[in-house]
Formats: structure tokens, sequence, C-alpha cells
């Protein structure tokens, strides 16, 4: 039984390998939906497994659980705050700063792509903040649709002399910080982030009806925003109080969720 196990296991981790490298090359050979699957069966055999790891002591950069909303907002405090974004289809990328200038750079499958980051013309070089901190948001190509501009961002990322221009990143979260998610959004756009736009609201049935709109092609619509090639919706709890009661799994937190189509 052992060896059964070890021999899924191991497959299960080549696989997911095989099509991360794939994807970060623009060449994806799978649909996110059996991606998540073979994650979700790996995390089943060992949730531990140097797959989920996190990259060369950074910190993880973690999956969107994309189940069913009627399972993840049941248990959910009525009129529990929740912050909803779009969900931008490029690369996730983790910026880190030092005393106020840009470190490092590097993927969710741990490449270092700092010297691009430093190409990418919305990324800041320096940042009025002092300490150590890691900004994660999403590398994408402005105006191109999904999943075209995935592919561009990805590409530009192989190239010996990126085009680093083409690109946009969008910014949408500060890792282990202990505000609540609106301050961190207010507080990387006074620190001269590109901000991930979103709206407030707090109940099931505002959450489907900002889907809705999304899926009938209305969500942001109006503005400027309206040009990010998104492939869904993202829910998250706003307060990091229940974030750290709701916790994480080793490849996702439970405090947010993806909407598709």
């Amino acid at each position: 039984m052992t060896n059964i196990n070890f021999s899924l296991e191991e497959k299960l981790a080549a696989e997911i390998v095989r099509a991360s490298t794939a994807y970060y090359r623009g060449q994806p050979i799978m649909s996110d939906d059996i991606f998540d699957e073979l994650v979700n069966k790996l995390h089943s055999v060992n949730p531990n497994h140097k797959v989920f790891g996190k990259p060369f002591g950074g910190d993880s950069l973690l999956s969107l659980d994309n189940g069913r909303l009627e399972e993840w907002y049941r248990g959910k405090r009525r009129n529990t705050p929740l912050v909803i974004e779009p969900k931008i289809d490029g690369v996730a990328l983790a910026v880190v700063y030092q005393s106020g200038e840009l470190q490092r750079a590097y993927t969710r499958s741990g490449r270092d792509v700092t010297r691009y980051a430093f190409e990418v013309p919305d990324i800041p070089v320096t940042v009025p903040r002092y300490g150590k901190f890691t900004v994660r948001g999403e590398l994408y190509a402005f105006n191109e649709h999904a999943p075209k501009s995935q592919r561009i961002a990805a590409a530009q990322l192989r190239r010996i002399q990126p085009e680093c221009h083409l690109l946009s990143f969008m910014a949408f979260q500060i890792l282990n910080s202990q505000n609540d998610h609106r301050v961190n959004l207010l507080e990387l756009g006074k620190l001269g982030f590109n901000v991930v736009p979103y709206v407030e609201v707090n109940s099931y049935e505002e959450i489907k009806e900002c889907h809705n709109q999304w899926l009938d092609g209305k969500f942001f619509e109006s503005n400027y925003f309206s040009f990010l090639p998104t492939d869904g919706l993202v829910v998250k709890v706003n307060s990091r109080s229940i974030q750290k009661q709701l916790g994480q799994s080793t490849k996702c937190p439970h405090w947010a969720l993806a909407l598709k189509g």
C-alpha cells in the first residue's frame, strides 16, 4: 500500500510540475480545472509535499479555492464584511522590499525574476516604507484579453531581452500583514502601486449579483479597469482577525474564493 501511495504521489507531483512549467512558458497543456484537480489529489495524499513548499525561503504564493460559493459562504457570520475584486489572468508575482528598496521578485514556482521586475514600469523601485515586506500581485499584459495576457507575461519572463514595457503589475496583498484587507489596499496605493479595484459587500446575494454582472461583462464596465484581463472574480473576507480564524491549507486560504464562469 505504501508503494502504491508513493507512486501516485510522485506521478501527481510530476504532472503538476510539468503543467506549471508549461503554464509559465505561456504554453498551457491543461485547463485550470484539471490542474486544480491534480493539486487537490496530491494534497489529499501528502499535504506537505515539496511541491507546496516555499520558494527559496520566501513566502508561499497560495492558490485560490474555486469550490462552490454556497459551501464557502456557509458558516460565515451574517453581515461579515467582504471584498470582491476582479481575478486578473496573468503571472502571480511577489516583490520583496528591504529598507524602502526593491530587493527581489519571484513567481509562484519560486523562480527568481528580480531583473525583470526592475524593468516593469509600474513596479516601484523605491517605496516610502522601511523594514522588510513582500507585496503580492499579478503581472499581466495590459489591454489584452485572458488568457492571452497570461501567455504574453509568461513569455516575457523567459526572454533574455524582455520587453517589460508591455507588462503591468497590479498589487492586491501585503503578505503576512496584520491589517484588514482594505487597509492593506489603501497602503499599497500610498506606496505607489497600481491597486486592484474592489467593491465591498456583506451578503451572499450581493456576491451573486456581482458575479452575474461579471458574467454579463458589466463588472467595472464604466472605468479604466474594464480593460483588465479577467477570468473571474475573487471574494475575500476583509477582517484580518476572521481570516486568522478561518486559516488556510498548504495550497489555499480558507478566507478567499475564486468565482469563474
